[in-house]
């Protein structure tokens, strides 16, 4: 078969393989063959003679125009920081690069924070450990059966706990945040869902509003927990927990197939607890100069002990051992 050389080759196949057999010093060989020096000290390491592709490894996509204009939307509508940002919009476009995501933004007017739309960021991180933000995600079928996984993240320190469940019920999203109540080491007491059946009746009480007798409600008035909603289609409201269904999907069920429940299950628990425990944050380390969900814990620990049900060693200790006893209903 022809070999088709690069086109500033200055050796082929027959003076490569002479190169990396010949007892002579690559000095002396470059001399011989008129080559550079480095040539012929490559093409002497090398146990092959064919070029080597000089095809990129990773191709670096352009953002497109309304791919821009989506970045720069979703800017405007959370004004998040930018490593925020790009967590975010690589959930769609895992192409994006956060430099060229900076580009899209500046390219639109929006690359810098306005100084009003700091101090809404500002009071949004004011919250302590506590505050809980609540979704549910699909899971693959296994044996032609859906699964729901129910995910919360506490807002102060990202640490977060899901739980599989066969429907998304009134009954199960309680049972989901009793589970939170005996995982989280602080006290819970509000908590961010969307208007999904499960959490409220907002859209089929008359008048479109809260009635109070949801069943969730209704544990929640009962647990002392401020349960708010996000506004009517925008799930960008609940952005954090959104971005992290993505991290735990694509972690573990988006490039692992399950041949049973136990399984998928067994996989997700095991990246929940790397998540909580080894997972680096930018954002933790920006506002609390720490890395891990469970570091912020302990820092927060320090900063009001009077706001957790128990130390930070024995969270750690629990939470492995809840994991490992834990099975979906």
């Amino acid at each position: 078969m022809k070999q088709n050389y690069h086109s500033n080759a200055t050796t082929n196949q027959h003076t490569r393989a002479i190169i990396q057999s010949s007892e002579l010093t690559t000095k002396e060989l470059s001399l011989r063959y008129s080559i550079d020096v480095k040539t012929s000290k490559k093409w002497r390491v090398r146990d092959f003679q064919l070029d080597v592709s000089s095809r990129p490894h990773n191709i670096n996509y352009a953002l497109t125009e309304l791919e821009k204009d989506i970045i720069a939307s979703i800017r405007r509508s959370t004004w998040s920081p930018l490593d925020d940002l790009t967590e975010t919009i690589q959930i769609n476009f895992p192409h994006a690069k956060r430099s060229a995501i900076y580009e899209a933004l500046k390219s639109r007017g929006v690359n810098t924070v306005p100084v009003e739309k700091k101090k809404e960021a500002a009071k949004f991180k004011e919250y302590e450990p506590g505050f809980l933000h609540v979704d549910v995600t699909y899971l693959p079928k296994l044996n032609g059966t859906k699964y729901y996984l129910f995910v919360a993240i506490d807002r102060a320190t990202r640490l977060i706990f899901y739980y599989v469940y066969e429907n998304k019920s009134a009954d199960n999203s309680i049972d989901f945040i009793k589970k939170c109540k005996e995982f989280f080491p602080m006290n819970i007491t509000h908590m961010l869902t969307d208007n999904g059946l499960e959490f409220t009746d907002r859209f089929v009480a008359k008048g479109k509003k809260v009635s109070g007798n949801h069943k969730f409600d209704k544990w929640c008035a009962k647990e002392d927990i401020d349960h708010r909603l996000t506004a009517p289609r925008t799930p960008k409201t609940n952005g954090m927990v959104e971005r992290v269904n993505g991290t735990i999907k694509n972690a573990t069920v988006k490039c692992t197939t399950y041949s049973c429940l136990e399984k998928m299950t067994k996989n997700l628990f095991g990246f929940l607890i790397f998540y909580n425990f080894e997972r680096r944050h930018s954002s933790l380390k920006k506002e609390l100069k720490v890395k891990t969900p469970f570091d912020a814990v302990v820092e927060w620990y320090r900063i009001k002990s009077e706001i957790f049900n128990e130390m930070p060693d024995m969270f750690r200790a629990k939470a492995y051992k809840i994991i490992g006893t834990t099975s979906p209903n």
